[in-house]
C-alpha cells in the first residue's frame, strides 16, 4: 500500500460514542483511510474540520508549505485542536476524547450532540516527535483537556519510571479508573475550578528540582502551564528541550482568538 504524504486531511465517520466520565465523552472515528494514518504516538494534537450550520460534510484543506488552503474559502469549517488518545490500524479508528462544554464551544456541542455516522475532518498528527522523552525521573500536570494525552503518555512509559502525576479535574469521577502508573510515579489530584492553580502550583514548587536527565510535561489552561513553566525554567533551569509546555487554552476566549498569543508563547 503506498503511504500518503504526512500532510492530509481525512473524512471520518464517528463509529463509537463513549461517556467516559460526567465531563469526559470520546468518539471513536472511522475511515478505510485511517489503515495508513501516519500515527507514531498518542497524545500527538491533530486538527479536527467540523462542518458549519446547514452542512452535513466538512470542506477538508488542501496543504502547502504556509498551512492550510481552502477551495472554498466562505465555506470554510469550523478548526480546532485536539489530541489523539488511540489510533487502531486493524480496525482503522482513531479515538478523541472530547470536553463536555455543552454548546458553548463548536467541537464541545458536536461531541455532545453526535450521532453514529456524523462525518467531521481531520488532520495528520504534529508535534514533537518523540513526545516523551526518556529520563530519570517525570513530572506530568494538566487539567481536564490534558488528561487523554497524559493517559495516553503514561500508558507506554517505561515500567520502572518515577516522578510526578499532578492533575485538576473539575470533580473526582472524571479521574479515569483505568489510570495506571508505575509503581514509582505518584498521584497528585485537586479537583474544581481554576482558582486551585496556585495550590497545585505551590505543591509542583515544594517538589525536588528536575534536572537535564529528567523530562516534564505540562498542558492545559494557560494560567496553569505559564508558572509551571516559569517554575521549571528559571527556577529549576530545566533546559528547553527537557520539557513541553503548552497551553492548550485559555479561559475566556475561543481558538481563533487565542491563537496568536498561544503561538508567542509556545516560541518563547
Amino acid at each position: 500500500m503506498n503511504k500518503r504524504s504526512p500532510h492530509h486531511a481525512y473524512l471520518v465517520r464517528v463509529q463509537g460514542i463513549i461517556d467516559l466520565s460526567p465531563n469526559l465523552r470520546r468518539l471513536v472515528l472511522h475511515s478505510d483511510e485511517l489503515a495508513d494514518y501516519p500515527h507514531q504516538f498518542n497524545g500527538a494534537h491533530i486538527k479536527i474540520f467540523l462542518a458549519r450550520h446547514g452542512q452535513t460534510t466538512p470542506q477538508l484543506p488542501q496543504f502547502s508549505g504556509h498551512g492550510f488552503n481552502w477551495t472554498k474559502p466562505d465555506k470554510k469549517p469550523i478548526v480546532r485542536t485536539y489530541t489523539i488518545r488511540d489510533y487502531d490500524a486493524k480496525a482503522c479508528t482513531i479515538s478523541i476524547d472530547f470536553v463536555k462544554h455543552g454548546n458553548s464551544a463548536p467541537a464541545s456541542a458536536f461531541a455532545e450532540q453526535a450521532q453514529l455516522g456524523d462525518m467531521l475532518g481531520i488532520s495528520s498528527p504534529g508535534g514533537p516527535n518523540p513526545m516523551l522523552k526518556m529520563a530519570a525521573r517525570y513530572l506530568f500536570a494538566g487539567d481536564i483537556t490534558a488528561l487523554p494525552a497524559i493517559e495516553s503518555l503514561l500508558a507506554t512509559i517505561q515500567t520502572d519510571a518515577c516522578g510526578d502525576v499532578v492533575l485538576l479535574l473539575p470533580q473526582i469521577e472524571d479521574l479515569p479508573a483505568t489510570l495506571s502508573l508505575p509503581a514509582g510515579m505518584r498521584l497528585h489530584t485537586f479537583y474544581g475550578d481554576l482558582s486551585l492553580v496556585p495550590a497545585l502550583v505551590k505543591l509542583v514548587s515544594t517538589f525536588a528540582p528536575l534536572t537535564c536527565d529528567d523530562f516534564a510535561w505540562i498542558a492545559g489552561e494557560a494560567t496553569l502551564v505559564k508558572p509551571l513553566r516559569e517554575l521549571l525554567r528559571t527556577q529549576w533551569q530545566l533546559p528547553p528541550l527537557r520539557h513541553y509546555a503548552v497551553p492548550y487554552w485559555r479561559q475566556g476566549e475561543n481558538e481563533e482568538s487565542y491563537h496568536a498569543a498561544r503561538h508567542n508563547f509556545i516560541e518563547k
